[in-house]
């Protein structure tokens, strides 16, 4: 964690010193406006195009890096072969497969900030999702994260969750205040299949790609606390699933 915490405050520094000369340059192109010079224009151009090409980019990158160390070090603490692609997600298969919504048509599905791993003998892919689906006789948006996990060789109870209704599963205490615990931070998120070697877990409402302030400070407690508690809550219950079966 400590050279992650050291090139993040490198590239936190880098980010804030071209933040800090860009908005420079606009107070003095503002006040070359301000006073009538015929230049104004063409430099509000140069700083216009100096923000889309140099500064945003910068931000984003250095944001996407700040998200993937949080995922790495607190969400997916103790999973092995950690991997994390922003741009790339799950596929849409993977999510119609469990059947647990109704895909409208399978068009327009879109996910990102993609992450793999194991953690104890289990198989780890996640990624937010949005998709087309047809609720209560009703075109609707499915917008939130997905949660595959694998167990090899284990042959998980047949369980279904529609909307965080968690009545007749007949499932033991412990299980089931996992899945309370699950659906708690927004009541009626949570859509859960387990079956075979699978359990699938849909949240919506509830992303990877949470949001990072470019000004916040970078130390241990960035990278120590848990934006996404639900992944542990999800390991803890496919491990005592398996257990079970």
């Amino acid at each position: 964690m400590r050279e992650a915490l050291e090139s993040l405050r490198r590239r936190r520094a880098g980010v804030l010193l071209l933040n800090l000369a860009y908005f420079l340059a606009l107070l003095a192109v503002g006040a070359l406006a301000f006073f009538g010079s015929p230049a104004a224009w063409a430099l509000i151009a140069v700083c216009v195009a100096a923000y889309l090409l140099a500064v945003r980019p910068a931000t984003r990158r250095y944001t996407a890096a700040v998200r993937g160390a949080i995922l790495e070090h607190a969400v997916c603490a103790g999973v092995a072969d950690f991997q994390y692609s922003p741009g790339e997600g799950v596929p849409a298969g993977a999510v119609r497969a469990s059947g647990l919504l109704a895909d409208n048509s399978g068009k327009a599905f879109m996910s990102r900030e993609h992450v793999t791993g194991r953690a104890e003998g289990l198989e780890l892919e996640m990624a937010d999702v949005t998709f087309p689906i047809v609720e209560d006789g009703r075109n609707a948006m499915f917008s939130g994260s997905c949660v595959l996990l694998r167990c090899p060789g284990a042959e998980l109870p047949d369980v279904t969750v529609q909307k965080g209704e968690l009545e007749g599963l007949g499932l033991p205490g412990a299980q089931t205040r996992l899945l309370e615990e699950l659906g708690a931070l927004i009541p009626g998120s949570l859509y859960l299949r387990a079956e075979g070697e699978r359990l699938t877990l849909l949240l919506r409402g509830r992303f990877l790609g949470f949001r990072i302030n470019p000004l916040m400070r970078i130390n241990e407690a960035t990278l120590g606390v848990n934006p996404f508690p639900e992944l542990a809550q999800a390991l803890r219950l496919a491990r005592l699933m398996r257990r079970r079966s």
